[in-house]
């Protein structure tokens, strides 16, 4: 038989093969590690899994429901961070693998427990980019129409939309595992996809399984750690965004009335820091802020022709340090053309406007008519964030347009899956190693029937659920299978992307069959939306067993376990997650917070296009030409895209973060570890770079945590401030019991984790209270 090849594949050592030969060759030695990603390996694991992983990889139902349990926390969190950023960035699996590295359990007991984490976290993907949108277009102004707004939501309609919803995406969270069930073999035995980044989760697991290097004390003090820098990223946005001083009918963040108080006359503080950001000069009236340099006619400030910030978000710091320069960096790109380019382009040529309201296009300056106005900011708004979503949408498209060879190799793919090609599921007398093929198709069976039940029971026409049922069944298959691909080789995946395009292939379906379906534009709407929230749990859900089942061959676990592991984590990361996202989307279009959600409002823009031919498509078509053309040069139009939809004061902490990174790892990290690996070997050399790393990843993951805590605990604060008369709203007895309520719920959450930890062992005791507990 031929040698298979592939852009990514690597060659055999010589010393490998012949360990592999000689059947020496086991998991997570040196051999291993210089032969990942060769296939010959990934091909010599699976015939040793299917004889020894029986006796490695053991289920534990405790081990497990922990590891649910870390998850379906962390789906809250992670819909913060999506919904504030739009990125869909999670801290649990780093805490998972930490508290069984802390418990002494084994790599294949961290692999499984951490494969129910990571089922936990995603299962809501969908309700953080999508489902937004649907309360943004019921409350925000500017996606109004002559006539009001695109969706009216009456008593009780959010509640069956989300009920519909996350049902739909338990089941759609179940059908995404199972169809990446068909590609294991193919695409991680046969030709192993590289999962770029998958190195250092198979690092932790290598350290777990040796207690003698300390690991077990450094994951202790890891979890210290980042509680630690949780409790400071809480104390810091406290001072920075809570409304502490009450004076004069405002609420003020204790910063901000410090900066107003440092003021003479119109020069002070303030005109260069206001909420949460230091920024270009603005300027102030009577202390306070003006925010963003106005535009007047006849005068010449070049900070009136852009703006320039930088927030003082923490998570963003810590996103761009997971990420390293480069990706930070093509993220930005998209940032700073949009900032430094179009928006003053468009300030200097007075670009025309369209108002939906009124109908018409009109003229920049005119919104500075008999004034000044923050006209960078409304063409960024109107403008830039149109040719943004058109980049998003481009990206994607000609991302998925570059795999038409894997698209058509892909039927050939599932027919060698599907023929076994001498995989085994069920092996005598020991048990199942792979969850039975035969599934899937029952599944696709039993997911077509629920759907339509599901959608036809919350209101929707039976044809119509129907036609849903079919698309999703056959958009997850195939356009998951596409990004899953994606991810495997570019350790992204396009979620984002691909979910535009089934938003369009739903709109365009039921907009024009609205009458044949018994649908009015407003259901139409609704059910693209609903839609497409499930459809991205799906594939999100492929996306993460991906790397669950990459890890699990590599230290001998069985694929039903990891399958098994992750299907128990949906349902209540689904429920928890989503919750917690239409909780935020429902303050987010009320007004009461401010998250930048770009996914959702880019869907809602969509929407409304689609519905009534609103906005300006010309400025959507230069925006899809300029996200194809990133993706044709860099392979990240999306990311480019991403990037200039939002605000450059959100997006430099990420650039800092990511050189922040880079500059340390050369400069500090490398030197200590070429030292180490001169004096004990490069084994110990890279155990300690490995931990070393975690450390900081420890304090990028308090960072996000601590945002997204604080974040939740304000939104769920505010709200309670909405449904308050405006007297006692602004009382003192309403202020000691608002201060009351945040001590109090922090008291809570924090006893509740300390808790947690010491009856684990993580806190307190020693090393042999650990084994007697993990035991």
């Amino acid at each position: 038989m031929g040698v298979q090849r592939s852009a990514y594949r690597q060659p055999v050592t010589p010393q490998g093969l012949q360990a592999i030969e000689d059947g020496t060759l086991t998991w997570l030695d040196d051999d291993m590690y210089n032969n990942l990603n060769t296939g010959v390996l990934e091909q010599y694991l699976e015939e040793k899994n299917l004889k020894e992983s029986f006796e490695v990889s053991h289920w534990s139902t405790p081990k497990v429901l922990l590891g649910i349990a870390i998850g379906a926390i962390f789906s809250g969190v992670t819909a913060y961070i999506g919904l504030k950023l739009g990125l869909a960035i999670s801290a649990a699996w780093y805490i998972a693998y930490l508290l069984g590295m802390a418990l002494k359990w084994s790599p294949s007991e961290v692999n499984i427990a951490t494969s129910a984490t990571t089922g936990a976290t995603h299962a809501s993907t969908g309700f953080i980019f999508t489902f937004p949108a649907i309360f943004l277009l019921a409350s925000q102004a500017q996606y109004e129409l002559a006539d009001g707004p695109l969706i009216t939501l009456g008593e009780g309609e959010a509640l069956r939309l989300a009920f519909i919803g996350i049902v739909a995406s338990m089941f759609a969270g179940f059908l995404g595992v199972m169809y990446f069930i068909i590609f294991r073999r193919v695409w991680l035995v046969e030709d192993p996809l590289p999962l770029p980044g998958f190195e250092a989760t198979l690092k932790m697991l290598d350290i777990a399984s040796d207690v003698n290097t300390g690991a077990v004390k450094h994951a202790r003090e890891s979890l210290k750690t980042i509680g630690f820098w949780t409790g400071v990223t809480m104390i810091g946005l406290f001072v920075i965004e809570y409304p502490l001083i009450w004076l004069n009918g405002r609420k003020l963040a204790l910063m901000d009335w410090v900066a107003e108080s440092l003021h003479v006359g119109d020069v002070g503080l303030a005109t260069f820091y206001s909420h949460g950001k230091l920024h270009q000069p603005s300027g102030t009236e009577d202390g306070v802020s003006l925010g963003v340099t106005q535009w007047t006619e006849g005068t010449w400030n070049p900070f009136a022709y852009t703006y320039i910030g930088l927030a003082f978000t923490p998570s963003m710091f810590a996103i761009g340090w997971f990420m390293r320069m480069r990706v930070a960096l093509l993220v930005n790109m998209g940032t700073l053309v949009g900032w430094l380019v179009l928006v003053p382009l468009a300030v200097a040529l007075n670009v025309p406007i369209y108002d939906a309201k009124a109908q018409a296009d009109i003229p920049l300056h005119d919104f500075a008519a008999g004034g000044s106005a923050a006209l960078q900011m409304i063409a960024f708004s109107k403008t830039i964030r149109t040719i943004a979503i058109g980049s998003i949408v481009g990206g994607g498209l000609f991302g998925l347009a570059k795999m038409y060879k894997t698209f058509l190799s892909i039927f050939g793919d599932i027919g060698a899956a599907l023929k076994g090609d001498g995989s085994a599921e069920y092996i005598e007398g020991k048990g199942w190693y792979e969850w039975p093929l035969k599934h899937i198709p029952i599944f696709m069976g039993v997911t077509f029937v629920s759907m339509v039940a599901i959608f036809s029971l919350g209101g929707f026409p039976v044809a119509a659920s129907i036609l849903f049922a079919t698309v999703l069944i056959a958009t997850t298959f195939m356009l998951g299978a596409i990004a899953v691909r994606v991810m495997g080789e570019t350790g992204i995946e396009p979620v984002s992307g691909t979910s535009f395009i089934v938003l369009l292939l739903l709109l365009g379906v039921f907009l024009s069959a609205q009458d044949a379906l018994n649908l009015d534009t407003q259901e139409a709407v609704l059910l693209g939306l609903v839609g497409t929230t499930v459809f991205g749990s799906a594939i999100s859900m492929s996306g993460t067993v991906i790397g669950d089942y990459k890890n699990s061959l590599y230290i001998g676990n069985r694929p039903y376990h990891i399958s098994k592991g992750n299907i128990m984590g949906v349902v209540p990361g689904a429920i928890l997650g989503a919750g917690v996202a239409i909780f935020l989307s429902i303050q987010l279009a009320e007004g009461n917070i401010d998250l930048l959600a770009p996914q959702a409002n880019a869907f809602a823009t969509f929407s409304v296009i689609f519905a009534e031919g609103q906005g300006d498509l010309l400025l959507l078509g230069l925006g899809l030409l300029l996200g194809m053309f990133v993706e044709w040069a860099t392979g990240m139009g999306t990311s480019f895209g991403l990037g200039m939809y939002l605000d450059i004061p959100h997006t430099l902490p990420m650039l800092i973060g990511g050189g922040a990174r880079d500059w340390w790892e050369e400069k500090k990290l490398k030197p200590k570890i070429e030292a180490i690996a001169e004096k004990e070997g490069t084994k110990a050399a890279e155990k300690t770079r490995a931990l070393t790393l975690l450390g900081t990843f420890m304090i990028a993951a308090g960072l996000l945590t601590g945002e997204a805590f604080f974040g939740t605990e304000s939104s769920i604060l505010s709200f309670i401030d909405s449904l308050l008369d405006d007297e006692f709203a602004y009382s003192t007895s309403w202020w000691a019991a608002r201060m009351g309520l945040l001590i109090g719920l922090n008291v809570v959450i924090g006893g509740s984790i300390y808790w947690l930890f010491k009856a684990a062992g993580v806190i307190g005791g020693d090393d042999d209270d650990l084994v007697a507990e993990a035991a």
